[in-house]
């Protein structure tokens, strides 16, 4: 079987969740005797791999295309058509990159079956920006292609807004994110704070996270911190900061900039608990990385991480500024057999149900369930 990946980004690059997520896919798969071929762009790895060159690696046959214009790149949608011959099953990552679309158009010309990842682009919210490029888009795929697509979502959630968007016949599947769960590192003994990674963007809904820390007592009266991974250098970085400075939080708040590779998970590992504040999340890969060194999560009821709380890994509650300082505070709380058990469960947790290569059977099936009979 071979499985066509054409994705505006893909690791070493880290402009966005998928650039992991399909790197993972794609080594499991080849593992598993899956032929992977990736067409991507060298946005976000320039010089850091070879670039308009085809190679062999252990995540594919793969092209890194070094394109000036990203929306529209001519030589990987080249290279997208040659492949397309040959391809038994084409996977898309994203709605409204428009060589996804161009790429359905040809693979639905060729009769090849189509998946169709939309990572979060149907969520209410995320469909309020640009919406007068994305309903003609939407609409032209729910009249000309939904009948050769079979659409992925993470979650119920997402589930329930491809159908509310494409049609409650739509064909969907349901596949969390799977990923390769990272070594374990050693956690610095005298570390005391709280961690937050992730893109700086109204969506995670940092300030309210931010306005919750003068109300969490327990929080406001230690010794812990918050660090806040990612870029801040945006309007909505500049209003996170002077909303820290405003609140007189400057000692307890610290903006740590991008961090990647070892020096993330060296700070999902110390951290006391990981915070995921987001409004809306169709998944959220750090939850996964936060568990896996063994940290247990705080993750707003815009995430499908109910089972944080099933699992006695960390809590799931309303991303208001009260309802996560009660949540920081209830997390502070716990006696240190608590905290040590809730610690176990987070780790078990990452490593039975989300790691990649235990469960690339899934996706393997997946596949084959769309080949024609």
């Amino acid at each position: 079987m071979k499985v066509l990946f054409p994705i505006g980004t893909i690791y070493p690059s880290q402009q966005g969740g998928p650039s992991n997520s399909i790197y993972w896919m794609a080594r499991a798969l080849m593992k598993n005797g899956v032929q992977v071929t990736v067409v991507t762009t060298d946005l976000g790895c320039e010089g850091k791999v070879p670039a308009d060159t085809w190679m062999d690696t252990e995540y594919g046959r793969l092209i890194y295309h070094h394109e000036r214009l990203h929306t529209l790149p001519p030589n990987m949608l080249r290279s997208i058509r040659q492949c397309l011959k040959e391809a038994d099953v084409v996977h898309l990552t994203s709605l409204f990159y428009p060589p996804s679309l161009i790429t359905a158009i040809m693979a639905a010309w060729l009769g090849k079956p189509l998946m169709w990842s939309p990572r979060g682009e149907l969520d209410e919210k995320a469909l309020i920006y640009s919406t007068w490029k994305k309903r003609p888009v939407l609409w032209f795929i729910r009249h000309f292609l939904v009948s050769r697509i079979v659409f992925h979502s993470t979650s119920p959630e997402e589930s329930r807004r491809v159908q509310l968007v494409f049609g409650k016949k739509v064909r969907h599947i349901e596949i969390p994110n799977y990923m390769e769960i990272p070594a374990h590192e050693n956690p610095v003994s005298d570390a005391r704070y709280l961690a937050c990674l992730g893109r700086i963007h109204h969506k995670k809904a940092l300030e309210n996270l931010i306005a919750a820390l003068p109300q969490a007592t327990s929080f406001m009266q230690s010794a812990y911190t918050l660090k806040i991974a990612g870029n801040p250098q945006n309007p909505y970085g500049d209003q996170l900061k002077k909303q820290v400075a405003d609140l007189g939080l400057g000692q307890k708040v610290e903006f740590t900039g991008h961090i990647e590779g070892s020096e993330k998970q060296q700070l999902f590992a110390g951290a006391y608990f990981s915070i995921l504040p987001s409004h809306t999340e169709n998944f959220g890969n750090v939850v996964i990385e936060s568990l896996a060194q063994g940290t247990p999560v705080i993750a707003s009821k815009g995430t499908p991480w109910q089972m944080l709380e099933q699992e006695k890994a960390g809590f799931h509650t309303e991303n208001t500024p009260e309802k996560l300082a009660e949540a920081i505070d209830r997390a502070l709380a716990l006696a240190p057999a608590e905290y040590a058990a809730c610690r176990k469960n987070a780790l078990r947790l990452a490593e039975t149900r989300f790691d990649i290569h235990k469960n690339i059977q899934v996706w393997v099936d997946a596949y084959r369930a769309v080949l024609p009979k």
